[in-house]
C-alpha cells in the first residue's frame, strides 16, 4: 500500500508539473493491471491501463522487428489527444494523457523522471 501511495503522489506531481497540459496519468503492471491512476474517468481506468501495456508491447515488437532497438516509449496523437506511454523497466508502464497542443517535451522531462522514480519502487513490490 505503501508502494502505491508513493506512485499516486508521483502522478499527482506529474500532473501539477504540467498544470493544465495533462488530462490525467496511470501507472499499470506489465500484465496491465492498474496500479495508480488521475484520470478524470476512472471507471475507464482499467480498461486503459491493459491497452497502455498491450500498446507498448505491440510498439515494442515494431521496433525489435526494424532493428531499431531497445522501446523506451511511444505515443499516440489524435485530434483532441495525446498519449504518451513510457515503459518502467520490465516492471511496467506510465501513461500520460495531454491535450493535443501539450508542451511534449515539457511532458517528456516531467514524465522520463517519473520513470526513473517509479521503477526501483514497482521492483521492490515485484520481486
Amino acid at each position: 500500500m505503501a508502494t502505491q501511495n508513493a506512485l499516486q503522489n508521483l502522478l499527482y506531481d506529474l500532473n501539477d508539473a504540467a498544470s493544465g497540459q495533462i488530462h490525467g496519468s496511470l501507472i499499470a503492471s506489465r500484465d496491465g493491471l492498474l496500479i495508480a491512476e488521475t484520470l478524470s474517468d476512472s471507471e475507464e481506468a482499467e480498461r486503459i491501463a491493459a491497452m497502455v501495456t498491450t500498446t507498448l508491447g505491440v510498439s515494442r515488437r515494431m521496433a525489435q522487428t526494424l532493428g531499431a532497438g531497445a522501446l523506451n516509449e511511444t505515443a499516440i496523437s489524435a485530434t483532441d489527444r495525446r498519449i504518451q506511454m513510457y515503459l518502467i523497466g520490465n516492471e511496467g508502464a506510465l501513461a500520460v494523457v495531454t491535450s493535443a497542443d501539450a508542451n511534449i517535451a515539457l511532458i517528456n522531462i516531467q514524465a522520463r523522471n517519473v520513470v526513473k522514480s517509479a521503477e526501483p519502487m514497482l521492483r521492490e513490490s515485484n520481486p
